[in-house]
């Protein structure tokens, strides 16, 4: 899918040189159409060897039957152990984690110089006092972007939750606990931003970016790719002006892990090579081979050991990060239980609607809807 599948042929000749008589055949799609393409696959019995997937998808595609699950060939250990969380269902793993995602916290080390704080924030009050200190000191119209409900929201949400040690699923995944203390806590937490004017409540399209290269806003939660973005469009020495920190949290400071994953089908004729070619694919050299020309995260721990990535001051962060990193529920019906999570933190922030109410509806919708179990 996307940049992946354009770009994996130049990583796949190196597999066929090294494999006489084996041919890797790419066949690269829009991300948005892949989930219903591959769907169908499944159900008409044409799916190919292999997959790149993504993480919310394995419970959906590994209920169906269709996958293999993941052989001795394979050492699970050399993975983030976040990263494995979606590709294992039921406690098996049907599939590998070929690149990872985290988010972490993006700050002006500028700014929060000229603010008088000479570190970047670790816990939830130092966050709320940089946020403060960058509107009020530094002179930035708002401390801090939170994407105000909707899409992207949840994945800063949930960490505040797991950060007290809470959790939205129970260890047995057959119901969602989401009226919780540290749910309701969270949600106060979130809402406060917006409340004292930290945040801003609306936004369009590249506002982000924007802001926090004009100095609008101090600190942002994203991922590693908006490193290289975050250069590009705030220009010639720009990279001097913002680092990169593990998220700032309470009791921990756990943060959301993301990525892709790859899987093999049971369908598959060329089933022991396949899985070959994925454990290619997830060598620490190959894996670093990869990032150079994706920029994709390694999902191997040995990777991050490169030059590349260990010598780079804001790459490295999110190595870091990976190590107090979570991922979201492996169930069937997460997807619509993140919109409803999403549009309740809308009603928070847009709507004044206390948060211990939200977190009420929250779990009275997520019981209706199930765990797909």
């Amino acid at each position: 899918m996307g940049g992946e599948g354009e770009n994996l042929p130049k990583l796949a000749a190196d597999f066929e040189a090294a494999n006489p008589g084996v041919r890797i055949e790419v066949t690269a799609m829009p991300w948005p159409a892949a989930h219903d393409k591959l769907a169908g696959a499944i159900a008409a019995g044409t799916t190919p060897d292999i997959s790149l997937v993504g993480t919310s998808w394995m419970a959906e595609f590994a209920g169906t039957g269709a996958l293999e699950p993941v052989p001795s060939l394979i050492d699970k250990e050399k993975f983030f152990p976040a990263a494995m969380e979606p590709v294992t269902v039921n406690g098996k793993a049907y599939g590998v984690p070929w690149y990872v995602d985290t988010r972490s916290l993006f700050y002006r080390s500028d700014l929060l110089k000229r603010a008088g704080i000479s570190k970047a924030p670790e816990t939830w009050d130092e966050l709320k006092a940089a946020a403060k200190a960058y509107r009020d000191k530094a002179g930035t119209k708002h401390g801090i972007f939170l994407p105000p409900g909707k899409q992207g929201s949840s994945q800063v949400l949930l960490p505040l939750v797991w950060q007290q040690g809470g959790e939205v699923i129970s260890a047995d995944g057959k119901s969602f606990t989401l009226d919780t203390p540290e749910m309701a806590a969270a949600l106060t937490y979130y809402k406060s931003f917006f409340d004292e004017g930290l945040a801003p409540k609306s936004f369009q399209q590249g506002d982000m970016e924007r802001w926090f290269t004009k100095g609008e806003i101090g600190m942002v939660y994203t991922g590693s790719w908006m490193v290289g973005q975050f250069g590009t469009i705030g220009g010639a020495g720009f990279d001097e002006k913002f680092a990169v920190a593990k998220v700032p949290g309470r009791t921990a400071r756990t943060s959301f892990a993301g990525g892709a994953d790859l899987v093999v089908f049971k369908g598959s004729k060329n089933r022991d090579t396949a899985w070959k070619f994925v454990d290619w694919l997830t060598e620490p050299g190959v894996q670093t081979k990869w990032y150079g020309i994706q920029k994709a995260l390694p999902s191997v721990r040995a990777a991050w050991q490169d030059p590349a990535l260990k010598g780079d001051a804001k790459m490295s962060g999110f190595g870091d990060q990976l190590t107090d990193a979570k991922a979201e529920p492996v169930v069937t019906t997460w997807e619509q239980v993140k919109q409803m999570i999403e549009d309740e933190i809308e009603k928070i922030v847009i709507g004044g609607e206390k948060p211990e109410d939200a977190a009420r509806r929250m779990q009275q919708k997520a019981d209706r809807i199930g765990t797909g179990g």
